[in-house]
């Protein structure tokens, strides 16, 4: 068996290809040989965190963990963000807007379409609102907050528990604390409304 990635995927006959889609261990290897080792291991909690949440807040926990486990394929060391750019400036020229710590996740949507011909809306949507979530559907949500608070982050602020109880609440309280985050720190963000 060959190793398979991004730039190969689509070298693969259609059967092995519709078998390897639905693979979650050829995806998981897919998203390691594509981003860093850290990256990957944060994109294995964020995964396990969407499908807790998923199950606690009845959103298919499935999708919920291959949405956090695809979130970050496109997060790729600085040096290559001119991959992005090229990306934005064909798909989605209106996101070129110097947020560019947003533009793996905006990238995500178009990329795993064009790599894998991965069309599940549900997790394009889930995957391109993952950091500056602009909607009200469930899967996004718990992927923004699961991105935010998964446990290697190591940040316990009670915000992933309350999501367990309250999702919408934990949405809103997240949703400040990263716009005081960005604004202490003097970042660049876009206005959203919850």
């Amino acid at each position: 068996m060959i190793d398979v990635t991004f730039d190969n995927f689509y070298s693969l006959d259609s059967k092995t290809r519709k078998k390897y889609i639905n693979d979650i261990e050829i995806l998981k290897s897919m998203i390691k040989s594509n981003v860093s080792e850290h990256r990957y291991l944060h994109s294995l909690s964020v995964a396990d965190t969407c499908k807790a949440l998923a199950k606690t807040n009845n959103v298919d926990e499935d999708k919920a963990y291959l949405a956090g486990l695809l979130h970050d394929c496109c997060k790729f060391s600085d040096d290559k963000l001119y991959i992005l750019e090229e990306y934005l400036k064909y798909y989605d020229p209106k996101k070129l807007n110097g947020i560019t710590g947003a533009y793996h996740s905006w990238v995500g949507k178009y990329y795993l379409k064009e790599k894998l011909n991965f069309h599940d809306k549900d997790i394009l949507n889930a995957i391109y609102n993952h950091t500056i979530c602009d909607s009200n559907d469930k899967l996004s949500i718990i992927l923004y907050i699961a991105d935010k608070r998964e446990p290697l982050r190591n940040i316990d602020d009670g915000i992933l528990e309350l999501a367990h109880i309250d999702l919408m609440k934990a949405y809103r309280l997240l949703k400040y604390d990263v716009k005081k985050y960005l604004e202490e720190n003097n970042e660049r963000f876009v206005e959203t409304s919850v």
